[in-house]
């Protein structure tokens, strides 16, 4: 009460409980420690400038880059707070676990983003000791001591929470719900947890949907998706928030009896349900599978609680993810041509492939369609970007493209039209492009190119050569630069040629020089199927996938009706 008794200082109340405080300001690498901070940190009076930088000899690198992904996330809006663990190297050579709980403090309109919070040793959250000598009113009921194996047991426990960061960081690569559930479905990860599997599932408008189950190809497998009410483990867990855990086959399947049947051929003798929670959202749930599993001990728990809150992080990131990529997705189709046109005398086919990062969305397009005097016009191009605006932008100048070659314009008046538009839309991008104009009734081809990469031929003895067309400058310079003319150029589609349009994420990888790239095109264009489609889809599939396959790509072939390539 006031008057009463001493004052309580919140500072002095801090530094007694051995909490340290932290400011960090990102954008200038400033941090201000106070002094239990910098003791917790293991930074002697020397060591510490006021920089993050001098943590570098205190942190080991897999932490720091979990640290550094957590602050990401604070930074970027998707999480306001943030509570982990994390190892402090020691002068001696040792090290300890240490626990930061952070949140975001936005500095205003001009002022820099902070991150403010307190640090703290954690050595008895996550020791042997914590558990045999600190764990009163904190064991499980029926835990037994176990002395002779207690140091053991601690000594692995540590390791699990050390390689915790390797699944961490894993997760963070995660772009997808599949992801997410590939990287649980690693043994490594598994490991990571002492266990043998783990299960997951994702919560979609209020339904629970499994991702990724364990059992048996002979288990009755729950539903697809199942209402929250049902009775399942993971769905309890979500409706609760709570975890669950069994060590018991018979405990659980007294309170799951219809999972008897699944218990043929199931190893598992214990397990853990746990809610997956992001700032207070439930976005799904996981399961943690064990065989000879008699308890679970305090550091099982704060491993387990490490872990699934970082399964949680990456879920609810990737969903969001997901729900861009469906808006993205809606806009890309709605700007690309719906249908194809007619084209007596030859036929026409199209691909598409989205971009593997962000929400996959590009500026690549294509085009084709019916001329006035019964030709064919076709276009390829790209956009400058990987996101929405110039998506956008690419449904703009992809309709005024359509619109000035339906006027009757020369290729070359097609492409410096386009560019004068793309220039007064002041959007700062540029854009490829090549447009042809081709009679099929005679193999006439008329064409510009603005920096776009050659189209390829296929004759139809099956041999593949460039078509070389002149090149002009990007769609889309600034008209006082006086660059925005392009030469015209003519040849022949000869009867049963394909002729092959594409965008440079069919031929570009990164430090690779791009005639790799347009080599494995032309080899895969010579190597595939007679049939259009099929010769599509092979090129593709051998081109537009693999680890480095991010950029989005697009392609158009056209094929001239007659000879040894017709169907």
């Amino acid at each position: 009460m006031d008057g009463m008794g001493p004052r309580l200082d919140r500072g002095e109340a801090l530094a007694a409980a051995g909490v340290g405080c932290f400011v960090w300001v990102p954008a200038t690498g400033r941090l201000v420690l106070d002094a239990v901070g910098r003791t917790v940190l293991g930074l002697s009076p020397t060591e510490y400038k006021g920089r993050t930088a001098d943590l570098r000899s205190r942190i080991p690198p897999a932490d720091r880059a979990l640290l550094s992904r957590l602050a990401a996330d604070l930074l970027a809006g998707r999480t306001s707070t943030y509570s982990t663990y994390f190892h402090v190297r020691l002068h001696d050579g040792g090290s300890r676990w240490t626990h930061a709980t952070g949140s975001v403090v936005r500095g205003g309109v001009d002022g820099p983003a902070q991150l403010v919070g307190v640090v703290r040793d954690a050595t008895l959250d996550l020791s042997p000791s914590a558990r045999r000598d600190g764990g009163a009113g904190r064991g499980l009921p029926g835990q037994e001591d176990r002395d002779g194996e207690e140091d053991r047991d601690g000594e692995e426990d540590h390791e699990r929470l050390g390689a915790l960061g390797e699944g961490v960081l894993a997760l963070a690569r995660a772009m997808s719900v599949e992801d997410v559930a590939a990287v649980l479905g690693d043994e490594r990860s598994a490991r990571r947890l002492g266990a043998g599997a783990m299960s997951l599932a994702v919560l979609e408008q209020g339904r629970l949907r499994f991702v990724r189950t364990v059992l048996t190809a002979e288990a009755t497998h729950p539903p697809r998706k199942s209402r929250l009410a049902d009775s399942w483990p993971l769905n309890d867990v979500v409706r609760s928030s709570r975890p669950l855990f069994f060590t018991s086959v018979r405990d659980f399947l007294d309170r799951y009896p219809r999972l008897e049947p699944n218990r043929e051929g199931f190893w598992a003798t214990a397990a853990a349900f746990l809610p997956l929670v992001n700032e207070g959202q439930p976005v799904g749930a996981m399961g943690v599978f064990y065989e000879r599993k008699a308890v679970f001990t305090p550091a099982d728990h704060a491993v387990m609680t490490a872990w699934s809150k970082a399964v949680a992080r990456a879920l609810h990131r990737v969903l969001l993810l997901d729900q861009s990529r469906e808006i993205a997705a809606g806009l890309q189709n709605a700007m690309l041509p719906r249908r194809l046109p007619a084209t007596p005398g030859g036929r026409i086919t199209v691909r598409y492939r989205p971009a593997r990062e962000g929400v996959r969305v590009g500026g690549d397009w294509y085009d084709a369609l019916a001329l006035p005097d019964g030709g064919v016009g076709l276009a390829i191009g790209d956009v400058q970007g990987h996101d929405t605006e110039a998506a956008g932008l690419m449904g703009q100048l992809r309709v005024a493209m359509t619109a000035y070659a339906a006027e009757g314009h020369r290729c070359d008046r097609v492409l410096a039209k386009a560019s004068a538009f793309l220039a007064d839309l002041d959007a700062d991008r540029f854009a490829t492009c090549q447009y042809l104009r081709i009679t099929l009734a005679t193999g006439e081809v008329h064409a510009a190119n603005a920096g776009h990469p050659p189209p390829l031929l296929r004759r139809a003895d099956g041999t593949v050569g460039t078509l070389h067309l002149a090149g002009g400058p990007p769609l889309g310079l600034p008209g006082e630069w006086g660059l925005a003319r392009y030469p015209h150029t003519t040849a022949h589609l000869a009867p049963g040629a394909t002729l092959l349009l594409y965008s440079d994420g069919l031929i570009e990888k990164p430090g690779e020089d791009i005639d790799h790239g347009l080599g494995r095109l032309a080899a895969a264009f010579a190597d595939g199927p007679s049939d259009l489609e099929e010769l599509a889809d092979h090129i593709l599939a051998t081109l537009a996938t693999g680890p480095h396959a991010e950029d989005d790509a697009a392609l158009l072939m056209l094929r001239r009706d007659g000879g040894a390539a017709r169907a």
